[in-house]
């Protein structure tokens, strides 16, 4: 069974958007968390027309940090149910996460408006904005590749 985060109200419309999720540590076991306009989550959203999750996942990491994906894990999936104030529309955000390794990519930069934090598992788990990211860190618990 999936878990389900936030609630579906009635009478309301709600988009649904598949999007990929990684939990990319660094050599100290913090977690990379993407600071935005909009909050601080995991990296990762949602998938274009025609794309998987694995190569929506490769590409916002890259847009998003700058790394590269090297390798990754699929751990699950969970829904949340929420209002977006940026898009002015309610989600159903079917999210896929991923256990992943990466590296920094010489080549690549990060979107200007996005900021790559380090956080340990416990700061994550009570700072993501969104709380199927904060399910997956705590759940996951230290599992790697």
């Amino acid at each position: 069974m999936i878990p389900v985060f936030g609630q579906a109200l009635p009478g309301i419309q709600y988009v649904e958007r598949p999007g990929a999720y990684g939990l990319l540590p660094n050599a100290a076991g913090e977690l990379a968390i993407v600071q935005t306009p909009n909050g601080l989550f995991l990296p990762g959203g949602g998938l274009e027309p025609e794309e998987t999750p694995e190569s929506a996942l490769r590409r916002e990491v890259r847009e998003e940090t700058g790394f590269e994906i090297t390798a990754l894990r699929f751990l699950g999936q969970a829904i949340q149910f929420h209002w977006s104030e940026f898009y002015q529309k309610h989600f159903k955000k079917v999210g896929s996460f991923y256990q992943i390794e990466a590296h920094p990519d010489g080549g690549l930069a990060a979107d200007a408006d996005h900021v790559l934090w380090w956080m340990t598992r416990e700061q994550a788990a009570q700072r993501l904005s969104q709380e199927f990211q904060r399910w997956v860190v705590s759940s996951a618990g230290s599992r790697s590749l």
